[in-house]
């Protein structure tokens, strides 16, 4: 029988004995157990759907393998305390195999309590966590409330970065700097060497230590650069991966293309994004039999798309880092435009001496033919191959001074990745 049954069979009783037996004492306990009865729910109700639910921040950002912790913030607006509320907040499949998370707390009048748990990003990806089961109740047991939060708090997994120790590149890799013949861009950061003090040699030019040691007035001489932007094209298109290898080999393209962006943007460089995936949003699957779909297709918050291609100016900093890590963070394999083609496309609006790092699993002799067609308007092209094989074997270990070279980028059998 029900906790609410047995009050009703107590409330009778009470009711009984006090028609036969008028005491004051009998009407006080029925009146009490009635105000009880009939009040308790409704203050209960009154101030469990006046909680308010915070999120300590919007968003969680983690890297693989690192562990984050997610509080969320009860209020009790209301003089009414709640005994116990509990809640647990549903998870994506890829975040802790997606378990709920619980938790259970009280609130005093106009109170606030604390609730946190930790989640591990083990694979990359934008995950919306929610919705938030609450349930409430009071001491007797009487009554218990429950409603779902639809929650808006987002865990952005990072792809893996591998250092270029480990890539093979430190030296082969070109900056975003390249030098001219025409005297009118000095770089005061690149001393090509010195000279005796002329008149009209500006005072910022004299190299004053040299001039103190030598006793004479010696001016530096400045390298002559202009600087160039570098644009990565992550080939995405699943009908250019082989079937059997389609997560495995578009995994690797991405961490390649984040590896990359990570180690021009850490030396200064302007780096952009170009890629013709797809932007997926993860949710639970709680939220997908509520309707609101297991994986969110387009942009999402903070995430660029630009119709089918996905775009990124070259821009420098660790704000621009961070943007593209969370784009290719998001982004996933799709039917998409012929990617040779939007190479040629994309390359076209691009100033002179972009360098050109074009990331794809296959390198097609369309692909060559095009990047080939962009080197006499002075661009450099680095293709990186992710695939099993490479079609052009005669581009591998080109000298770095070379406007198109080519890299086998594969997996070594502990899991390390190895550019060739």
């Amino acid at each position: 029988m029900k906790v609410l049954n047995w009050w009703k069979l107590y409330l009778v009783l009470i009711m009984l004995l006090a028609l036969f037996f008028p005491a004051r004492g009998i009407f006080i306990v029925f009146y009490a157990v009635a105000v009880v009865y009939w009040g308790a729910g409704r203050l209960l109700k009154y101030a469990f759907s006046r909680v308010e639910v915070i999120h300590s921040a919007q968003r969680t950002r983690l890297f693989p393998g690192d562990v984050g912790e997610i509080s969320i913030t009860f209020r009790n607006r209301t003089i009414i305390p709640l005994a116990w509320l509990s809640g647990y907040e549903h998870l994506p499949v890829a975040l802790e195999s997606g378990r709920a998370k619980r938790w259970v707390i009280s609130l005093g009048p106009r109170a606030s309590a604390a609730a946190a748990y930790s989640v591990t990003g083990f694979q990359r990806g934008v995950y919306t966590v929610g919705p938030l089961e609450l349930a409430a109740g009071e001491p007797l047991g009487l009554y218990q409330f429950s409603r779902t939060i639809a929650t808006a708090h987002d865990i952005v997994v990072y792809p893996r970065i591998y250092p270029l120790s480990e890539l093979g590149l430190p030296s082969r890799l070109p900056q975003g700097n390249l030098p001219t013949k025409l005297p009118i861009f000095p770089d005061p950061a690149r001393i090509a060497g010195v000279r005796s003090y002329r008149p009209g040699d500006g005072c910022r030019a004299i190299h004053w230590r040299l001039s103190a040691r030598t006793g004479e007035l010696k001016v530096k001489l400045f390298q002559h650069t202009v600087s160039a932007d570098t644009i990565i094209f992550l080939n995405l298109n699943e009908t250019d991966y082989p079937v059997e290898g389609l997560y495995t080999g578009s995994e690797l393209a991405v961490e390649t293309a984040a590896s990359l962006a990570n180690h021009l943007v850490r030396a200064g460089e302007s780096v952009g994004l170009i890629a013709n995936g797809g932007l997926v949003r993860r949710q639970s699957s709680e939220a997908a039999v509520r309707g609101t779909g297991a994986e969110a297709q387009g942009p999402g918050e903070d995430l660029p798309s630009h119709g089918p291609t996905i775009k990124l100016l070259p821009r420098k900093g660790t704000a621009q880092l961070m943007q593209i890590l969370e784009t290719l963070a998001a982004v996933e394999c799709r039917a998409a435009e012929d990617f040779p083609q939007l190479v040629a496309d994309e390359a076209r609006s691009l100033p002179w001496g972009t360098t050109i790092l074009v990331v794809t699993p296959v390198d097609s002799p369309e692909l060559v033919e095009s990047v080939t067609a962009l080197l006499p308007l002075g661009y450099q092209v680095m293709i990186f191959v992710v695939g099993r094989k490479v079609q052009h074997p005669q581009l591998l270990y080109r000298p770095s001074q070379a406007s198109l070279q080519l890299f086998h980028v594969f997996r070594r059998a502990g899991g390390e990745v190895e550019i060739g």
